[in-house]
């Protein structure tokens, strides 16, 4: 029966899939264009005239001198600054997992078929976490499309990299949206909940890279976006 969840439900997002994949692998094409007509050094030079606290607000770290190369300027300018919007996607489809079919009334009529609970929440989380790979994938593509497109020096194996630590981040949110939905059953609260908590995590995030060596970055490590 998971199995049988899993098809059904991969057949109705794959749309929602490929329209995600297109924007973000968009997105990323043109961050990697516009390496070659950026003086990096320039810039870097520029950020080391500025005070800590204005670095951490902006999401910058003390290594600077990773920004002078094309692949830290990429994973600071794209995979970093975009995280808020990679987090919209794993939200919404948790959200379809039973929030919007418990507050359409579809919910009591697919669980009235011969199956448990778990195997329709392992079902559609499978088939999530499956449309989740192909969006990241989509994003490689996109970005490696940009790299032979420019020319440009870079190494595809940390982009690589990158693209798989963001994995690991987009499943874990598709999982809570799961378990909140699940449990506070009505969509309008789950949704506030998982949104605060984005929000919330952004922010401590980014106090906390502000405020290097006080109490507020012991606070940052609250939040799951330090680790990403």
């Amino acid at each position: 029966m998971i199995r049988a969840v899993f098809i059904e439900t991969y057949k109705q997002t794959w749309k929602q899939m490929i329209y995600w994949g297109i924007g973000l692998a968009s997105m990323g094409l043109l961050v990697v264009l516009m390496v070659p007509s950026l003086d990096i050094q320039q810039l870097v030079d520029l950020l080391h005239s500025l005070p800590p606290v204005i670095l951490g607000m902006i999401g910058v770290g003390s290594d600077l001198e990773i920004l002078a190369t094309p692949e830290g300027f990429v994973a600071m300018g794209f995979f970093g600054k975009m995280a808020l919007i990679f987090s919209v996607y794993p939200v919404v489809m948790g959200m379809r997992i039973t929030a919007n079919d418990e507050d359409s009334g579809i919910l009591d009529m697919i669980l009235s078929l011969p199956m448990q609970r778990k195997e329709m929440l392992i079902g559609k989380f499978l088939a999530y976490t499956v449309s989740i790979i192909g969006v990241v994938s989509m994003i490689y593509i996109g970005m490696w499309f940009g790299v032979a497109i420019s020319g440009i020096e870079f190494d595809v194996g940390i982009l690589v990299s990158v693209i798989i630590m963001l994995m690991p981040v987009l499943v874990f949110l598709l999982a809570f949206t799961m378990f909140i939905a699940t449990l506070v059953q009505r969509k309008s609260v789950a949704l506030g909940i998982v949104t605060a908590f984005v929000v919330a995590s952004y922010i401590l995030q980014t106090v906390g890279a502000m405020a290097e060596g006080t109490a507020a970055e012991s606070i940052g490590q609250l939040s799951f976006f330090t680790y990403y």
